[in-house]
This record gives C-alpha cells, structure tokens and sequence, in this order.
C-alpha cells in the first residue's frame, strides 16, 4: 500500500508550527533545524512557502533591542563563518543557514533571520548574498566529501592489492 504525497502546505504549516513552538520556548531550535531538514532537496516550495508566512506574519517579529545591540560586522561575520548551509534545489532554490545563534532561510530575493525571540527580514542584496553562502557552503562540503571518498576507496583499493599479492598462488 502506497502513501498518497504529503500536501506541501500541511509540510509547511508543521515547520511553521515548530518554529512558533521554538520562539514560545516549548521546543530545542535543533527541533526546528531536523524539520527544515526533512523536506527533501526536490520541495524547495514547502520551504518558499515558509519563508512567505514567516514575511506576511510578522507578528514572529518580537525582537528586542537589547539583544540587536551587540550586532556589528564582526559579530555577524562570527556567526556565518560557524554556519552550516542547506539548499533546496531547482525548480524552487532555498538555502537555510544554521548559524551559533540563528537561522536563515532565503530564496535569494526574501530572507528572513530567526531567533528564538522573533524573525526579521533580510533586505533583497542581502537575502541574495545569503543564498550564494548557502550555494558556496554546500558545494564546498560536496567537494570534501568527494575527496575524502576518493581517498577511503584508495585506501580500500590499496589494502586490498595488499592483501591478495599475499595469497600464494596453487602451482
């Protein structure tokens, strides 16, 4: 028996269920990372359609202006050089930055940060330069990940000449 497809807007109100549920304080923010990340890589519009009731409801919007005071260059400069990046791909590209102390969702022309006391919205430059960093991060960790394939089968492709140069042969 096969399970009908999930309805990408049920997908997305349980994302945004988790996020309202992470700024109440009822769940951990790695709740919120796991459920972005189970939509898979193909349904990035469960992910635009996030990002748009997050922007048209901004009532998520409850940031303080004590925890905006420290925010300079450096300290965002901090933040995404410890970020892990996730994209959604073609037809509906959407990156996702999990960064020490926020989230960022784009799709290049809307963005908007999420902390655990609110959302804030990414003006358009940067919701683009944000979705190139989730681009640039994901294909640098495809690229190491690659590489370090190519030396586990070497490793793998050596010990086993290794191993059968010693079988002697039956004369």
């Amino acid at each position: 028996m096969t399970t009908p497809p999930e309805d990408p807007r049920s997908s997305a109100d349980a994302i945004l269920s988790t996020i309202r549920r992470w700024q109440a304080g009822a769940l951990a923010r790695e709740q919120v990372v796991l459920e972005l990340s189970r939509v898979p890589l193909e349904q990035g519009d469960v992910i635009q359609d996030v990002l748009s009731a997050l922007q048209g409801h901004m009532e998520l919007a409850r940031t303080t202006s004590a925890e905006h005071v420290q925010e300079d260059t450096q300290s965002w400069r901090s933040e995404l050089m410890a970020s892990r990046a996730r994209n959604w791909t073609y037809p509906y590209p959407v990156g996702l930055l999990v960064c020490p102390s926020v989230l960022i969702l784009t799709d290049a022309t809307r963005g908007v940060v999420l902390r655990e006391s609110g959302a804030k919205a990414l003006p358009r430059s940067t919701s683009a330069s944000i979705m190139l960093l989730c681009q640039t991060i994901v294909m640098a960790q495809n690229a190491v990940d690659a590489q370090e394939l190519k030396k586990l089968q070497d490793q793998r492709i050596a010990s086993t000449s290794t191993s059968l140069s010693e079988i002697e042969i039956i004369r």
